[in-house]
């Protein structure tokens, strides 16, 4: 789980996330967070594509919060 910066909704972010960055990310509500913004990535993948997915996602934050 990532608490985001609040620049968009989680909605906005997963689906920007996933068309922009191909990084696929679920909502914090899917798993009943009270508060936005949360995303839960999945520890499952390869290091490696656990890796590459942290730092697309790190840049895509970065580049929206200007």
């Amino acid at each position: 789980m990532l608490h985001l910066p609040r620049l968009k909704t989680e909605e906005e972010l997963v689906l920007e996330l996933l068309s922009e960055q191909q990084v696929l990310v679920q909502p914090g509500w899917f798993y009943d967070f009270a508060t936005e913004p949360y995303v839960i990535v999945s520890l499952l993948t390869e290091p490696a594509v656990l890796r590459e997915g942290i730092e697309r996602l790190v840049a895509y934050v970065l580049r929206i919060a200007g």
